[in-house]
């Protein structure tokens, strides 16, 4: 199979053994650029990937799935749409770790807005295959998720939301972490004085975070 997504991707000048695998999920509207423009703060023991959603919105936007803005959270998102971008994305990150010969390694997700709904359901369906996720400004939505029965292997997350956010507001993302509290999953979630966006402070914890896991 070949890979169905466009991609960017940074690779350190380190030993294979000593790297770690992070893909980049962005948001609706957005593109493969905006996440990765974060590569210089990013550990440098990481391999970074930049996903590039499959949908065009045209002018260099793209989306991993259709959205009804006046919708409530319950019909808010095309699941359909959603479900085939996890499949896309799924299939791809599998092929980049055949490619980068790293088969057997755990990778890490970070996303932002819709980047960090699909990063949810996609760490929890699959923690053989992912150990941390980072979903910064969107919220754990159950009905895209089946939920993983092992308890082998343990999730680790780090979530953060802006208490001011206009787009995904605050309380679906607290709503969705109290769903989880009885999983396997290892969650640390941050809020902070600011809108629909990655802060400073916020971008200070993700690194503190990612070099101590």
């Amino acid at each position: 199979m070949n890979k169905k997504l466009s991609y960017q991707i940074s690779k350190p000048s380190k030993k294979k053994s000593e790297l770690e695998v992070i893909f980049l999920i962005h948001g609706y509207g957005s593109n493969d650029d905006d996440l990765f423009s974060l590569k210089e703060f990013i550990p440098s023991n990481y391999i970074i990937i930049s996903l590039r959603a499959p949908i065009s919105l045209g002018f260099g936007s793209y989306a991993w799935y259709s959205i009804n803005f006046e919708n409530t959270v319950d019909n808010w998102i095309d699941n359909n749409e959603a479900i085939n971008s996890k499949k896309i994305i799924l299939n791809d990150i599998l092929l980049h770790l055949e490619d980068l010969g790293y088969k057997d390694k755990r990778v890490s997700l970070l996303g932002f807005s819709q980047g960090a709904i699909l990063s949810w359901s996609l760490g929890i369906e699959n923690p053989d295959l992912i150990k941390n996720i980072l979903p910064l400004s969107g919220f754990y939505n159950t009905e895209l998720t089946e939920p993983y029965r092992s308890s082998k292997f343990k999730l680790n997350c780090f979530s953060s939301h802006g208490i001011n956010d206009p787009v995904i507001p605050i309380h679906w993302a607290r709503r969705g972490l109290q769903s989880l509290k009885k999983n396997n999953i290892n969650i640390i979630f941050k809020e902070y004085d600011s809108g629909h966006e990655i802060n400073n402070e916020n971008l200070k914890d993700i690194i503190e975070w990612l070099n101590k896991n």
